[in-house]
C-alpha cells in the first residue's frame, strides 16, 4: 500500500471518529442552543449562551424614501452600507440603485446622488462622511473613489495609484475610511491601502503575519523552479470591512482565524485589541489544514475565547463572517455577522457585551446584515440587503447602564464603575462582565481578597491571577521570615522522605527479586511501584523473569489511586491552574480521560505482541502497564497542593511537570513493550505505532456501538412511546 494511501485512510478515520464526537454531542444536548425565549445573551467559552436582560430593542424600520419619489426607486435595492455624520443624519449606499441616499434625523430624504463628475455611479459599495460633513463614495462599478461636498458636489476623484507596488493590481474600491489627515483607507483583500490627497499611495496597511511554514522553507530550498510555479502561495486573510474610531484607529474585520477577526489597528498596522493566540502558535490550524473537514473545526472551536459564535442556533458548525463594524465615541464596538443575522457587541477591551438579532423576517432578524451603523445618542441602524430596508435599534437602560460602567473604568473613574456594575448586577445578577468589572474595580482599589473573590465569580482567571499575585506580595512582607522558616523545613522533610522513601522502594525490589518462593506482597508491590519511577529498567526486569508471582491486586490499587488523586486534583488545584471549572467536571468523563490510554492499550498491545513474536500475556501486560500510571500519581499529589501558591503567571513553569509526567508514563510504556518481549529497540518503535494505530481504531469503534446503542435506545423509547399513545 503506497503511503498516499495510507494517509488517505488514516485521515477518513480520524474524520469519522470526529464525526462521531460531533453527533455524541447532539445526542447528549448542546451548549450552543439558542436561549429558549430569544431573548439577548453573552457566550461563556465560545459557544455557551447565557441570557441577558433586553439589550436593544427595534424602535422603527426605513422601507422606503416617503414622500421623495413615486416610482420604483422609492425603496432600497441591495443596500451595501450605512454611515452616519455627526449630526446623526444617514448616509446610505443604495448599490443596486446606483446611488448615495442622505436622511435626516426624522428619516426623509435630503439628497439623492447618482452620478459624479459627470459619470452616474455603478454598484457603489461604501460610503463614508468625514467631520466635515465630505461625502466619500467607493464608486466600485467604476473603480474609483469619489469626493464629494454634503450638497452632492463633485469635488474630485481618486483612482489606482501608479506605484509600482500596486499599479498593476485591480482597483476594486468597496469599504473606506478617511483619516483627520486625509489618508483614504481602501480594504484591498489581504490588507488596507492607504492614499493620500494627491492620489500617491502611502502604502498597505496591516496585513497578517502569516507565520513561518517549514514545508514552504523546503520547497525553496529543494524545488526546482519548474516544480515552484504549481505551489500556490499562501496569502494573509482578507479584511472585509473598517470604520474609524475617534480616537483616530481603523477598526475593521477580517476573515483572520487564527489572532482573531475583529482587529484594532494603530498607527503601524498593528492589530492591538483582543487576540486569540500569538501568530503561529495556533492549534488548530494545522489539523484543519491537513484535514480540512468543519466537524473537526466544530470539536476544537470551543476551546478557547471566540469572537462571535462557531455555531449557529440549530448547532451547526460555521465560521463568523462579520460584513461590518461600527465604534461608538466610547469605544464600544459593535460587528454585524452575517451567516447568522447576529450583531455582537464588546468593550474597549473585547469582552461581549451583548448579542441580538438572528436570521428571520420579523423585526429583531435579519434575512442578510449588510451593515451596521451607530449614532452618537447609541442608536444602533443595521442595513438588510436583501429585506432591502433599515432596522434602527433603541438601548434599554440595562446596557446603557453596561456601557457607563466600561466607559468609567476605561476612564480610571474606578469607584463610579464599582457603583455602575453593582447596579448592573441588580438587574442581572448572573451578567459575568459585571463580576469582572467589580473585580477590577476591587484590584485598581487594593482590595485585593475581593478581587480574588469576584473574578471567581465572573470566572476570570486574568482578573484573579493580577490580584492574587498582588496579595502574596502582601503577604510575604508581612510574614517573610515565617515562610522561610516553613520553606526550610518543608524542604528538609522532602529530602528525608525521599531519602528513606528510595531505600525502602530498592529493598522491596530486591527482596522480591532475589525471594523467588514468595508471592509479591501488598506492601512490597506498592514499592514495587514507587521504585519503578527511578529504576523502570530494573523493574521491567524483574516482571519479565519473576512473572508468576506479581501480586495482580496491585493494578486495581494503583488504577483506584489514580482516579482518586484525578479526583481530588480537580477540587484542591489553584483555580487560575484548573484546565476545567468545578461546575463542568464529570466524574466518569474523567476517569474516561485518565484511563483512556491506558486501557486501551492493555489490548492493543497484546494483539500486537501476539502476532510479532512477543512474549507477555495479558495479565504481564496489565500489570506493566498500571505502572505507568504512577508518574501520575506522584508528580500530582504533591503539585495540586504547591499550586495554591502559584497563579497563572507560573503557568508556564507549573505545565512542565505536568508535561514531565505523561512524558515519563509514556516512557515506562516504551521500555514495558521493549523489555518484556526482549524486542530490539528498532522493533520497540514499530511496534509502538502499530499499537497507537489499533488504539486508534478501538476508539472509533467503540465510539461508533455507543452512538449505535444509543440510537437502539431512542427507537424503542420511541416505539414504547406510540404504543403507549395507542392503548391509551
Amino acid at each position: 500500500m503506497t503511503g498516499l494511501k495510507i494517509k488517505g485512510r488514516l485521515k477518513k478515520l480520524f474524520v469519522t471518529a470526529m464525526a462521531t464526537m460531533m453527533l455524541l454531542q447532539t445526542m447528549t444536548g448542546t451548549a450552543f442552543a439558542a436561549t429558549a425565549d430569544g431573548t439577548d445573551y453573552v457566550t461563556v467559552n465560545s459557544n455557551e449562551r447565557n441570557p441577558i436582560p433586553k439589550a436593544y430593542v427595534v424602535a422603527d424600520e426605513i422601507n422606503n424614501l416617503g414622500t421623495f419619489a413615486k416610482n420604483s426607486k422609492n425603496y432600497f435595492k441591495n443596500p451595501q452600507d450605512i454611515d452616519i455624520d455627526r449630526n446623526n443624519n444617514l448616509y446610505i449606499a443604495d448599490t443596486g440603485n446606483n446611488r448615495i441616499v442622505v436622511l435626516d434625523t426624522n428619516y426623509d430624504v435630503i439628497v439623492v446622488i447618482t452620478e459624479a463628475d459627470g459619470l452616474p455611479f455603478e454598484a457603489p459599495e461604501g460610503v463614508f462622511v468625514d467631520d466635515s460633513g465630505d461625502i466619500y463614495v467607493a464608486d466600485t462599478g467604476n473603480r474609483r473613489i469619489v469626493h464629494l461636498a454634503n450638497d452632492g458636489t463633485y469635488i474630485e476623484t481618486f483612482v489606482n495609484p501608479t506605484d509600482e507596488l500596486v499599479a498593476n493590481d485591480a482597483f476594486n474600491p468597496s469599504k473606506l475610511v478617511v483619516s483627520e489627515t486625509g489618508l483614504i483607507y481602501v480594504v484591498r483583500g489581504e490588507n488596507i491601502m492607504a492614499i493620500d490627497g494627491n492620489n500617491g499611495f502611502r502604502g498597505l496597511f496591516g496585513q497578517t503575519d502569516i507565520g513561518y511554514n517549514l514545508v514552504e522553507v523546503l520547497i525553496r530550498m529543494f524545488a526546482s523552479d519548474e516544480q515552484k510555479k504549481f505551489v500556490t502561495r499562501r496569502t494573509a486573510s482578507a479584511y472585509v470591512n473598517v470604520d474609524l474610531g475617534d480616537d483616530g484607529l481603523i477598526y475593521a474585520t477580517s476573515v483572520e482565524r487564527t489572532e482573531g477577526e475583529i482587529k484594532v489597528l494603530n498607527s503601524i498596522g498593528n492589530n492591538i485589541y483582543r487576540k486569540y493566540t500569538n501568530v503561529g502558535d495556533s492549534f488548530v490550524n494545522p489539523i484543519t489544514s491537513f484535514i480540512n473537514n468543519k466537524l473537526l473545526k466544530a470539536v476544537v472551536a470551543g476551546t478557547s475565547f471566540k469572537f462571535g459564535e462557531y455555531f449557529d442556533d440549530e448547532g451547526n458548525y460555521i465560521e463568523p463572517n462579520f460584513v461590518d463594524i461600527t465604534v461608538d465615541s466610547n469605544g464600544i464596538v459593535t460587528v454585524a455577522e452575517q451567516d447568522g443575522g447576529k450583531i455582537y457587541q464588546y468593550d474597549q477591551n473585547g469582552n461581549m457585551l451583548c448579542a441580538f438579532g438572528g436570521l428571520g423576517e420579523s423585526k429583531g432578524t435579519f434575512s442578510r446584515p449588510s451593515s451596521i451603523a451607530v449614532n452618537s445618542n447609541g442608536i444602533i441602524y443595521v442595513v438588510d440587503r436583501l429585506s432591502n430596508n433599515i432596522q434602527i435599534f433603541e438601548p434599554t437602560d440595562f446596557i446603557k447602564t453596561v456601557h457607563a460602567a466600561t466607559t468609567a473604568y476605561e476612564n480610571g473613574s474606578y469607584d463610579e464603575a464599582f457603583d455602575l456594575w453593582n447596579e448592573v448586577l441588580s438587574m442581572d445578577e448572573n451578567y459575568t462582565l459585571a463580576h469582572a468589572g467589580i473585580a477590577n474595580a476591587y484590584f485598581k482599589m487594593g482590595e485585593y481578597e475581593l478581587a480574588m473573590e469576584s473574578a471567581m465569580n465572573a470566572n476570570d482567571r486574568d482578573i484573579y491571577t493580577k490580584a492574587f499575585d498582588e496579595y502574596k506580595y502582601e503577604v510575604m512582607q508581612k510574614h517573610f521570615f515565617l515562610i522561610i522558616v516553613i520553606v526550610i523545613v518543608v524542604i528538609v522533610l522532602v529530602y528525608l522522605f525521599l531519602k528513606y522513601s528510595f531505600r525502602a522502594a530498592k529493598k522491596a525490589t530486591w527482596n522480591y527479586i532475589s525471594d523467588k518462593t514468595k508471592k509479591m506482597s501488598i506492601g512490597q508491590g506498592i514499592l514495587f511501584a514507587y521504585n519503578v519511577l527511578f529504576h523502570p529498567v530494573d523493574c521491567m526486569e524483574a516482571i519479565r523473569y519473576n512473572k508468576k508471582r506479581i501480586n495482580m491486586a496491585i493494578p486495581f490499587i494503583i488504577f483506584i489511586t489514580a482516579y482518586v488523586v484525578r479526583i481530588a486534583y480537580i477540587y484542591i488545584v489553584h483555580y487560575p491552574l484548573a484546565s476545567i471549572d468545578l461546575t463542568d467536571a464529570n466524574v466518569i468523563f474523567e476517569g474516561v480521560k485518565l484511563f483512556i490510554v491506558p486501557v486501551t492499550w492493555i489490548p492493543a498491545s497484546f494483539m500486537v505482541t501476539s502476532i510479532s513474536d512477543g512474549e507477555t500475556k495479558m495479565k504481564d501486560i496489565f500489570f506493566a502497564t498500571s505502572l505507568s500510571l504512577v508518574p501520575y500519581i506522584v508528580i500530582n499529589v504533591p503539585l495540586m497542593f504547591i499550586s495554591n501558591i502559584l497563579s497563572k503567571s507560573q503557568a508556564s513553569w507549573y505545565g512542565v511537570f505536568s508535561a514531565a509526567c505523561f512524558i515519563w508514563m509514556f516512557i515506562i510504556l516504551f521500555l514495558s513493550l521493549w523489555i518484556l518481549n526482549g524486542y530490539s529497540f528498532g522493533k520497540t518503535i514499530k511496534s509502538v505505532i502499530i499499537i497507537a494505530f489499533v488504539m486508534l481504531l478501538i476508539w472509533v469503534v467503540v465510539l461508533l456501538c455507543y452512538v449505535l446503542v444509543g440510537r437502539l435506545f431512542q427507537f424503542i423509547g420511541g416505539v414504547y412511546d406510540e404504543f403507549m399513545m395507542s392503548i391509551l
